[in-house]
């Protein structure tokens, strides 16, 4: 499967085998995410603080889609990704039966993701994928989801108090906010404020090798309001 000319004459990619076993994906990533910081301007950063995060596939993120394949009950459930930078959490919920949403600010993550998600699922799979463009400051979606999730998305304090703010308006009641984080002090900061605001927080803390290193991925789960 070809990506499409939009991705492939703007970035110089590569197709990259991941796994969380037993399960494995083909993702189509760029190659060297360096490079996309030149193309950063001052006064772009300036204006929000953007970063090519999203072109990144960040240890949480096989973490968090081994953990939805393992996890019973998603069949019929609707879920919000928050950050879906290249797809993997979403493809691996659809593959568990889930209906997904999945958002990103960056509408070229969200190219990145379209195609990994084609590559990946079968018909029946990505009829229940969408795609959104979002800015969690300023969300506007009517829907309602059984499940919130994302992959290192506490990693600045600016977006503590939106990030909340957007998952309590958006959570069914008895839903679940789950995270998966690398156990970062600031990551840690997030978690307490979660609870100070009146989630309730379960973690469990695994182990994982990610580029030839070992960390701990905290995943924060019956997050209920």
């Amino acid at each position: 499967m070809l990506p499409p000319p939009a991705i492939t004459t703007r970035f110089d990619v590569v197709t990259q085998e991941v796994s969380s076993p037993p399960f494995r994906w083909s993702l189509l990533a760029v190659r060297d995410t360096n490079r996309l910081l030149e193309t950063i301007t001052p006064e772009r950063f300036e204006a929000d603080g953007r970063l090519p995060y999203w072109a990144d596939l960040w240890a949480s993120s096989p973490v968090l889609a081994g953990h939805l394949r393992k996890r019973p009950g998603l069949a019929g459930k609707v879920l919000l990704e928050l950050g879906c930078g290249l797809g993997l959490a979403g493809i691996a919920a659809a593959q568990a039966g889930a209906t997904v949403v999945m958002t990103d600010y960056e509408e070229d993550a969200l190219e990145f993701a379209r195609f990994n998600a084609a590559a990946n699922l079968d018909s029946g799979e990505l009829s229940r994928v969408t795609f959104r463009c979002m800015d969690w400051r300023n969300a506007e979606i009517p829907e309602r989801f059984d499940i919130i999730m994302g992959a290192d998305i506490a990693y600045e304090r600016r977006n503590f108090e939106p990030l909340l703010c957007l998952v309590r308006r958006l959570l069914r009641p008895g839903g679940t906010f789950l995270l998966t984080d690398p156990d970062r002090d600031i990551g840690r900061d997030f978690i307490r404020l979660a609870g100070s605001a009146g989630f309730s927080v379960s973690e469990h803390s695994l182990s994982v090798n990610h580029r030839g290193r070992d960390l701990t991925v905290i995943q924060i789960g019956r997050a209920h309001v």
